[in-house]
């Protein structure tokens, strides 16, 4: 490794999944990322529970630094930036990692760098591949759905937003209604390969606010009351059930694309997050994409979930100004995804 290269650290710790990622400056390339999950910590309550997720960010962030730098074979001398994510998420999740990234900047007298969460996953599919501008991107995620038009990495634009649910709570909520446990979008996922889509019907809602929104409410309440009229469910009532909250789930989200593709020119279209990893999102995503003859970018599934090495990303491609040994870059839980439109430095 030529120790004259710079590396960017990428931490990741708004909900819960504990993230460092180590990042080679001159190339952009990823050397590590490395991801501690506790699914299993909070599947006994079917969803997350703030309090422990923080305590296991303070528990496990050390060691998931020291895993990141040794599977990068770099040592700590070696980092030049250091970026974390401070927005949006859960504030005591987030604690963790704004206080662990500002020691660690100031130990090396380093820029620290406070990067929106949101910003990360919308960013996170050209990490694999370029990026073609103007972009409609989608970011579909358990706590987040909106669709916004990428110009360059320096400006960006939201372009509407669910008013109720993420698509990824959708799932999980459903799930959670058939008990099928926690995280339930894969298990939806899974089921759904066996199951027929059509067997249930679920609209594609109209909000009031306007065309551009989205909103999943209404199909948790019929998902509901399909639920609740058939009572005890065969196994394959159950796959068809899957497939259809998946189909109308995935419905939603293409119309709403194909709406932004009729109004404004596009040149590719790039789907994040962690719903990004559903087999169906994916292939109608292709399908769009193609129907619209434009590039489709879908974030590779190990950079869907949260993760720092799309943190670290962002602080590589967008003109970040560097903060010298500040201690302001603090965690807030606000989330205010309007303010991932910004402007280039003058």
């Amino acid at each position: 490794m030529d120790t004259q290269t710079g590396f960017i650290i990428g931490v990741d710790t708004s909900c819960d999944d504990t993230s460092v990622a180590v990042l080679e400056e001159r190339t952009g390339c990823v050397l590590s990322n490395i991801v501690s999950s506790q699914i299993k910590i909070h599947q006994g309550f079917g969803g997350i529970v703030p309090e422990l997720a923080s305590r296991s960010h303070m528990e496990n962030i050390a060691f998931v630094f020291a895993q990141a730098l040794e599977s990068a074979g770099i040592n700590i001398q070696q980092i030049t930036r250091v970026a974390v994510t401070n927005t949006p998420g859960l504030v005591g999740c987030l604690l963790v990692g704004t206080g662990f990234a500002r020691a660690l900047a100031y130990q090396l007298g380093v820029p620290l760098h406070g990067v929106n969460h949101l910003e990360g996953h919308l960013f996170s599919p050209f990490i694999t591949e370029p990026p073609l501008f103007p972009c409609l991107g989608l970011v579909v995620s358990g706590g987040h759905t909106a669709f916004y038009r990428i110009a360059s990495f320096e400006h960006v634009t939201l372009l509407g937003q669910t008013v109720d649910d993420a698509a990824g709570e959708a799932f999980d909520k459903c799930a959670k209604m058939l008990c099928l446990g926690y995280p339930g979008g894969p298990v939806i996922d899974q089921r759904a390969g066996r199951g027929d889509q059509n067997a249930f019907p679920f609209t594609v809602a109209r909000v009031k606010m306007g065309r551009e929104y989205l909103s999943f409410s209404g199909l948790k309440t019929a998902a509901y009351h399909h639920i609740r009229v058939f009572g005890d469910l065969s196994e394959q009532t159950l796959n068809n059930l899957c497939a259809s909250i998946q189909k109308g789930i995935v419905d939603a989200l293409m119309d709403k694309a194909a709406f932004f593709f009729t109004r404004h020119r596009f040149k590719s279209f790039a789907v994040s997050g962690g719903v990004a990893m559903n087999s169906l999102l994916r292939t109608r995503s292709l399908e769009i994409a193609d129907r619209f003859n434009v590039k489709c970018c879908i974030a590779r599934p190990d950079y869907c979930t949260d993760n720092g090495a799309m943190i670290a990303h962002v602080a590589h491609v967008r003109q970040l100004d560097d903060q010298l040994f500040t201690l302001g870059t603090e965690a807030t839980k606000k989330i205010q995804a309007r303010k991932l439109a910004c402007k280039k430095k003058q």
